[in-house]
């Protein structure tokens, strides 16, 4: 098996601060960053001075940052075709494909037994992300070169940007893999970029992304979905309302079924009303109450009447939408209690019923409070005009 013929030196010269800097960073043809010398070797020579002060700090904080360019690129170097980001000047662009180049000659496997010898753990493990599960799979490649980035604290955006110009689609499924980063701000890049471009081509990766065991992600996801108004997504996120030990996801999943209206969730919905957690059970009843659907009135009434009920003002919000006869008579008694009156007052006057004309009646000319005397007289109103 052929071996590197020779350690490769790359000689750079920056101006930083008015001082010409030299940097020799020696590494093999397969991306191993060996090491870095003289990175403080300053021209002209009484430059040594500036090892001290301000001036040092500045020029200290750019090689480093020069050097991390260099620790970052290498190891994309194993990568086939490489991608490179866009902040990497010309002239180090320009190496790195000569860099390439010299791999060619080098089988995949060869490569592989290269890695195995490398001492440096670090440049080891990431030829071992970028290349040994990459494979062929492009889209793969391009997620764990985010990887790389993020460990390196790269500009994460002049990648992106850089990455963007040969196809955009090739960025859903890293972008939505990187949801579920720890990485809050490739997080937040990530759902952000997704929000605003996108398409409804998006749909089926992003239902798959459904899947992940991340409770951040799925809540994105599903914003994401609703966004879409993908209804082919409503079978899974019902399984997420049912299912999932997240209470944010399951609260989520409801508001979302009641968003996208779709009277075969409807058994579903009534299943989350037993959910132990009240936001899940408010979610349902409100997307029961816009679903509005007859199959869901029965349990609705008999939740009602039921001595351990808690939820009872958002059943009778929910039951305000379900304008079938006799659901107004079950609401009545309620205008009795003092911390449902309004609410009741309320869901009446959606639903339309004359009958409720004058028991609301009694209760306004009893009011005092001018802002409440004003709601009620507009429900009023209303129930009079269907009269």
């Amino acid at each position: 098996m052929p071996t590197p013929s020779a350690i490769h030196k790359i000689h750079l010269r920056r101006k930083i601060g008015g001082h010409a800097i030299k940097i020799t960073i020696e590494c093999t043809v397969v991306g191993e960053l060996l090491k870095v010398s003289s990175p403080f070797w300053l021209l002209p020579e009484n430059a040594r001075r500036l090892t001290y002060g301000p001036k040092a700090v500045e020029i200290g904080a750019i090689l480093k940052g020069l050097i991390l360019n260099y620790r970052f690129l290498l190891p994309l170097l194993a990568v086939p075709e490489p991608v490179l980001p866009g902040n990497i000047k010309e002239e180090d662009r320009a190496l790195a494909k000569d860099f390439r180049e010299m791999q060619k000659p080098f089988s995949y496997q060869e490569i592989r037994k290269l890695r195995a010898d490398m001492k440096d753990e670090w440049s080891r493990q990431l030829i071992y992300r970028a290349h040994h599960k990459a494979g062929t799979d492009f889209r793969r490649k391009l997620e764990l070169i985010y990887e790389v980035a993020l460990l390196q604290k790269m500009n994460i955006y002049e990648l992106v940007r850089e990455l963007r110009a040969h196809d955009d689609q090739l960025f859903i499924y890293p972008l939505i893999n990187g949801l579920s980063r720890k990485n809050t701000t490739f997080r937040s890049f990530a759902i952000r970029w997704l929000q605003d471009n996108i398409t409804a081509e998006m749909d089926t990766q992003l239902i798959a992304a459904l899947d992940s065991p991340d409770e951040w992600v799925k809540t994105s996801v599903i914003d994401l979905l609703e966004k879409l108004n993908a209804t082919k997504a409503q079978e899974k996120i019902s399984i997420l309302l049912l299912n999932d030990p997240s209470v944010k996801v399951r609260s989520r999943a409801a508001f979302f079924l009641g968003n996208l209206p779709n009277p075969k969730r409807v058994v579903d919905l009534i299943n989350a009303l037993e959910d132990d957690s009240w936001v899940v059970r408010q979610n349902a009843l409100e997307a029961l109450g816009k679903l509005g659907t007859k199959t869901a009135l029965p349990v609705l009434l008999k939740k009602l009447t039921e001595e351990k009920n808690t939820d009872t003002a958002d059943i009778i919000t929910a039951l305000g939408y379900h304008q079938f006869p006799g659901v107004a008579e079950k609401l009545l008694p309620f205008l009795e209690v003092k911390e449902l009156k309004f609410v009741t007052i309320s869901a009446l006057g959606k639903l339309g019923d004359p009958v409720a004309i004058e028991p609301i009646r009694a209760i306004n000319r009893k009011l005092i409070h001018t802002t409440r005397k004003r709601s009620v007289e507009n429900v009023l109103a209303i129930l009079e005009k269907r009269k």
